[in-house]
């Protein structure tokens, strides 16, 4: 499989977002923190823990539960309950697009602050001068400064429809993916429209609901809710790679577009799949810093440690490395200082009296040193004790059997994001309550935890989990279960 080198950097958590900061990028931790990374050295904290960063503006940090903190102050910060918290916040140009719980869209900058429009449902993209959203109105583009209506698109059916993606182009356009609401008719389909500033230019149909679009350097892309990415012209839709899962990130890079999609990023090119490169989480947020892509993820496992950054080099050649070599980057988690207790060298209980440094063995011991050897009668009598428990054929001489079990396969129905929350649970008999060892992993042999019973995130389809069971004594037992998320 063709490949980039990565690098890797362990963190003290997952991290599943990053903010652009000059020279440098600010990892969004899951407990709320920032680290710096400049690409050179390990990320080092620049927040503290607590209401999970949203977005960035110079030194101000907006959070989701609509607080601000500073960068530089790594105390720990508490939740405002009591706040209007924020839905989204996107960085322009000298300002920050923020959308609040009430649906108040307002633009931030260092000199004001101010209330654009109302009523908003949902941002799909925002630049300098203008902003893309959906409201009660349906999918309008507002000017940022001024909130006026620059365009908007009229709705369609008499059922109602979903704007399922939508994005801006250059010079004022703008690409909309929808799906209709009723199940017969024009409705009961997918589609994907560009539009110029006052008509449709074209109008394709698609199978399966379009989640992404986007203009990039190998052309107009889409992503949908199965994997697919397609490249889109006037004259249709063409498969430029199959991720074989939803995508949860897309970057472009200039000649080639990086697509997020399982636990891989696929650096894809006109012609399709140039590289992959593996990561153990599912990435979630991609950047570029130099001439790397940064890429951070979780694997929606809440059993095991955090997954680290990986710096991919997208200067150096593709390699062709066997696929069992793609997680050869990875790097040992973080380990924490643990407390090891002080061996004991003096004898226990050094009090004032004189008699407590007379320390003597424990009774029993002085016993055992000078026992004497048993008597050759005792001997053979043991003897045949111990032939008779060799021999013994009653159940109490065998072992017990000792076994695991996962249950029925299984069958899960999916959120609104096509991800399903999974609890793999075991039933392990014969076997004593401590001393177990516990080994879960993927269809293709990828270990993804290490405790009876796992929590797992899936995207829709057939997914395969094994897991290995040691008892204390040595044997070994094993079982699969199928999950199949709809």
């Amino acid at each position: 499989m063709k490949t980039r080198p990565v690098r890797g950097w362990s963190l003290r958590d997952t991290a599943c977002a990053i903010f652009e900061d000059g020279a440098s990028r600010l990892l969004v931790l899951r407990d709320g923190q920032l680290l710096r990374f400049d690409g050179q050295q390990a990320p080092e904290p620049v927040l503290g823990p607590g209401p999970r960063p949203l977005g960035l503006l110079k030194t101000t940090v907006f959070c989701i539960d609509g607080s601000r903190a500073t960068l530089g102050d790594l105390d720990a910060r508490e939740e405002d309950v009591d706040g209007l918290g924020l839905v989204q916040a996107t960085e322009v140009e000298g300002a920050l697009v923020t959308l609040d719980e009430r649906g108040d869209l307002r633009c931030v900058t260092l000199d004001e602050e101010r209330t654009v429009v109302a009523g908003v449902q949902a941002v799909h993209d925002a630049n300098a001068s203008s902003v893309l959203l959906s409201s009660a109105s349906g999918l309008v583009m507002h000017d940022l400064a001024t909130g006026a209506v620059l365009w908007s698109r009229p709705t369609r059916g008499t059922h109602g429809e979903r704007i399922t993606a939508a994005t801006m182009l250059d010079g004022g356009g703008v690409l909309v993916a929808r799906e209709g609401y009723a199940m017969t008719g024009d409705e009961d389909v997918v589609e994907v429209e560009c539009w110029a500033k006052d008509a449709l230019e074209w109008r394709h149909a698609h199978h399966d609901v379009v989640l992404g679009l986007a203009s990039t350097s190998i052309g107009v892309v889409a992503h949908d809710q199965s994997g697919s990415v397609l490249r889109l012209t006037p004259e249709g839709t063409a498969l430029l790679h199959d991720a074989g899962s939803g995508v949860r990130a897309m970057l472009d890079v200039g000649g080639e577009l990086c697509v997020a999609a399982w636990f891989h990023v696929h650096g894809l090119s006109a012609d399709g799949l140039s590289w992959t490169v593996e990561h153990p989480g599912m990435p979630s947020a991609l950047s570029v810093l130099g001439s790397h892509l940064l890429v951070v993820g979780d694997d929606g496992n809440d059993w095991t440690g955090p997954e680290p950054l990986g710096v991919v080099d997208l200067e150096a050649e593709v390699v062709d490395v066997d696929p069992s070599e793609l997680t050869a980057w990875v790097p040992p988690p973080i380990q924490e200082s643990d407390e090891v207790p002080a061996m004991v060298e003096a004898p226990p209980s050094l009090v004032e009296e004189e008699d407590s440094h007379a320390w003597s063995a424990p009774s029993g011991l002085l016993d055992a040193l000078t026992e004497t050897a048993p008597s050759a009668e005792a001997a053979e009598e043991n003897d045949d004790d111990l032939l008779s428990a060799l021999t013994d054929e009653t159940p109490s001489s065998v072992a017990s059997t000792f076994s695991v079990g996962l249950g029925e396969h299984r069958q899960v129905r999916a959120g609104a994001d096509g991800v399903a929350e999974v609890l793999l649970e075991s039933t392990v008999s014969g076997a004593p309550s401590e001393g177990v060892t516990y080994a879960w992993s993927t269809a293709d042999g990828r270990e993804i935890g290490t405790r009876s019973r796992i929590l797992v995130r899936l995207p829709r389809g057939a997914h395969r989990f094994e897991l290995r069971v040691r008892h204390p004594d040595g044997r070994w037992a094993m079982d699969g279960v199928q999950v199949h998320v709809e």
